[in-house]
């Protein structure tokens, strides 16, 4: 994540991530589902930029109008400060201002990932003096998969998400199509148990191919238990999905809870083929292409 300071102004860019491993294991009694994802971030990014200031008001807004994101205390970036100020005595404010260039209700973690940048941008503009650590703590309290924004690349969660660990990883590169339906990450996650085929699948057979740089048979272990739910909650599942039968792609998945849907491809040349015929083909939705 990185952040530039100057003239008493935080600037962070805020990256998407895609999952390109998700198998749930089940409910938790403390509610949550226990799972294990592989998740790498992209060069898709929101911008975040916070001004500090000494009225102790937080103050937030969405530059670029979108609907889709609520600038009362509801959003999360303002609930994330405020858990900050609470947990550290802060008594200052700041002037927050986010523009969008990751699609929300994508399973892209956009939301998340502007809530570590918030965490990143207000230990500085401060001065909290936490360790990354404790700020993956406090995130962790906010959202299941917000420390997996707080890596450099791509990393494995277990538990609930909050158990992290680092793995290094060949450079990919993805096509992304984002239709304007989202889904409800709740509901998706509600609907996922009672669609569980029992059959619990392993990273370990996922990452196997790796070793031997096998690309393709890589792409064709990729997998999203979430998939299922979402076909079931949204008529465009499919659709979306079938829009990559035109493409030659090595795998197509969609990330996390949906409604985005990625393709591995072979190459950065590979990616921008792909994105330039699926642009043409399905013209009112968003199509991009991004590397790992």
């Amino acid at each position: 994540m990185r952040i530039v300071e100057q003239a008493n102004l935080w600037t962070v860019a805020a990256p998407a991530k895609l999952n390109l491993f998700f198998e749930v294991h089940g409910k938790r009694p403390d509610g949550f589902h226990e799972i294990t994802s592989l998740a790498c971030l992209i060069d898709r990014y929101d911008t975040l930029t916070f001004e500090p200031t000494d009225n102790g008001v937080l103050d937030f807004d969405c530059l670029d109008g979108t609907d889709d994101v609520p600038t009362d205390d509801t959003n999360i970036v303002i609930r994330t400060l405020e858990l900050l100020k609470r947990e550290t005595g802060v008594k200052l404010g700041a002037a927050v201002r986010l523009t969008k260039g990751i699609p929300s209700r994508a399973g892209l973690g956009g939301g998340s990932s502007d809530a570590a940048a918030s965490l990143v941008a207000a230990n500085q503009a401060w001065q909290t003096g936490l360790s990354t650590d404790e700020l993956c703590r406090l995130a962790t309290m906010i959202g299941s998969d917000c420390p997996v924004f707080f890596q450099q690349g791509a990393s494995i969660s277990r538990g609930r998400g909050e158990i992290i660990e680092a793995i290094d990883l060949p450079c990919f590169h993805f096509v992304v199509v984002k239709s304007s339906e989202g889904l409800s990450t709740a509901a998706v996650y509600a609907e996922c148990m009672k669609h569980h085929d029992g059959k619990v699948r392993q990273l370990e057979s996922v990452l196997e191919p790796l070793k031997s740089n096998d690309l393709d048979e890589f792409g064709r272990r990729l997998f999203n238990r979430l998939e299922v739910p979402a076909s079931i909650l949204w008529s465009g599942f499919e659709a979306t999905q079938r829009l990559f039968e035109q493409t030659d792609c090595l795998s197509v998945r969609m990330s996390g809870s949906g409604t985005a849907f990625f393709g591995l491809c072979r190459d950065a040349e590979h990616a921008q083929s792909v994105t330039e015929k699926l642009s043409r083909i399905a013209p009112n939705m968003l199509v991009f292409q991004a590397r790992s």
